[in-house]
């Protein structure tokens, strides 16, 4: 079935789901391994029972991304394929418009950026609104960066939610566990904004963190060893999204 991708957040989180995105980190030995393998990855993402996927250059380059994404997103209908071009927002928002994508993660919404770097983000942000129904999720003190806007946490979170569609929330670093006072404190300041946790998310705690927040993007936890470098074992992605389904009463249809 496919996915209306022109509104990845179409009835939610008010009704009540919470949305998976698993990541796609391109690892691979040249961009033929690289492609099978992110192949491999949407269908076990897509036979679990995951929503979409991110598009990341984690491993690969940015040319990886170029090539996998949109012959993932014609490959795989059912699944919402987005991307996230790391640090660099620009490639991000002009694969957004360039393909027409249902959403796009961005490192930071805010909070990341001096004063001076803020009118052009701005500016590129507009521009993409104004040329694309793409959903724009993005992290507002992400992982271990520095903070550079000199605003408090609670006006860096209201910012993001003026410029985009998602806030997504995390730990430290790739694949540890996203401190659930962190997350608890996200929902305080952003209210029923849709709250993403983007890091960390396993099947130890996943309730109690979607609780909480509305969605996961998941990488390292579904994979063997629980690492990055791993590989994707479709018995991970089903045990959580089972857990998560249950949440809201509804089995995994694809179980």
């Amino acid at each position: 079935m496919m996915k209306d991708s022109n509104n990845l957040l179409k009835g939610w989180p008010g009704n009540g789901e919470k949305l998976l995105l698993g990541m796609i980190h391109l690892k691979g030995d040249g961009i033929e391994d690289i492609y099978s393998r992110a192949i491999r990855e949407c269908e076990i993402y897509s036979t679990g029972g995951f929503d979409g996927v991110v598009v990341e250059n984690y491993f690969g380059s940015l040319e990886d991304v170029r090539y996998c994404l949109p012959r993932l997103k014609g490959k795989f209908p059912d699944l919402f394929v987005g991307v996230d071009v790391i640090w660099d927002n620009d490639k991000s928002f002009d694969l957004a418009v360039e393909h027409q994508l249902p959403f796009i993660q961005l490192d930071s919404l805010s909070g990341q950026l001096s004063p001076e770097d803020e009118p052009a983000f701005e500016k590129r942000i507009r521009w993409c609104q104004e040329n694309t129904s793409t959903v724009i999720l993005g992290g507002v003190r992400l992982k271990n960066q520095p903070v550079l806007s000199g605003n408090s946490l609670e006006v860096d979170l209201q910012l993001a939610k003026s410029r985009g569609d998602g806030i997504i929330v995390t730990g430290v670093d790739t694949g540890v566990e996203t401190d659930l006072k962190k997350i608890k404190q996200f929902r305080e300041l952003i209210g029923d904004f849709p709250l993403i946790v983007g890091a960390g998310v396993n099947e130890n705690n996943c309730a109690q963190q979607l609780s909480i927040a509305d969605g996961a993007i998941i990488g390292s936890s579904l994979k063997h060893g629980g690492i990055a470098k791993g590989d994707l074992e479709i018995d991970r992605v089903r045990r959580l999204v089972s857990l998560v389904r249950s949440l809201t009463g509804k089995e995994n249809i694809n179980d």
